[in-house]
């Protein structure tokens, strides 16, 4: 994980000390040891023994600052094994073994574009991963999913590139698609706790399909460090999710 404080972002550093200590909450609980969470850092952090590591990072290219995470770590060798990258607002759900993939897993969005939120490296992606740091530098992107899409489906990549299935990535955009063609229980849920839509959409069945997405262990530990999350779905929401599940029934999807 990439705790960047020089970008522009969603974050000032309270909600972004907030989201890191949570996001370390729900690995602990998950069973990965202190060793294993990676988190760098452009500020002094500790929290329940794991420390960030204080590197420089871009300042440019916010959503990016997980690339060049990434190299840095390859870099300087501070690990030889696969590297799971992944945004703030990526919550594993469940405990999941490594998937298999080629140089570099990433999942889709509900259409054929990789989404840069969850995304695992072996050290022999190297390469790409110094193309797309060349790409975003010198055109100095604002965002990192374009560039990633050019290289990750080009003819001197793509057979290097394993797209997962969509349980390891499943965000709002494009929700009830990436739910039901996802393995179930869904691995990791992509929404920040702040956003209403979002948090109603995985919790509190926004999309009427009966079910939600996030685990119940999952819901414990959000609301233990976000308490202000609604309990019960906002009637915009219950109206959503009426007009959704009539649409899918208009489509002959349920």
């Amino acid at each position: 994980m990439v705790a960047n404080l020089s970008g522009k972002g969603r974050y000032n550093k309270q909600r972004l000390k907030k989201i890191v200590k949570a996001q370390i909450a729900n690995s602990l609980d998950l069973g990965w040891s202190i060793d294993d969470i990676i988190l760098l850092t452009n500020f002094d952090f500790e929290y329940r023994g794991v420390v960030g590591q204080k590197i420089p990072l871009n300042e440019f290219c916010w959503t990016g600052s997980k690339m060049f995470g990434i190299k840095y770590l390859f870099d300087h060798k501070l690990t030889d094994d696969v590297v799971w990258s992944r945004d703030l607002d990526l919550w594993q759900n469940v405990h999941f073994d490594c998937p298999e993939f080629k140089d570099v897993g990433a999942c889709y969005y509900s259409r054929p574009k990789f989404n840069g939120g969850s995304i695992f490296w072996k050290p022999s992606a190297i390469d790409i991963i110094n193309r797309v740091i060349e790409r975003l530098t010198n055109e100095q992107a604002k965002k990192e999913e374009p560039i990633l899409n050019e290289i990750f489906k080009s003819g001197e990549f793509s057979d290097r590139i394993t797209v997962l299935n969509y349980t390891y990535n499943v965000g709002c955009s494009g929700y009830y698609e990436r739910y039901t063609r996802s393995i179930k229980p869904v691995k990791a849920c992509h929404f920040h706790p702040y956003n209403r839509i979002a948090w109603e959409t995985h919790c509190l069945d926004r999309n009427g399909l009966g079910e939600k997405g996030i685990s119940d262990r999952l819901e414990k530990i959000i609301r233990e460090y976000y308490p202000e999350v609604a309990a019960e779905i906002s009637e915009e929401g219950r109206l959503r999710s009426i007009e959704k599940k009539e649409i899918r029934k208009q489509k002959g999807l349920e």
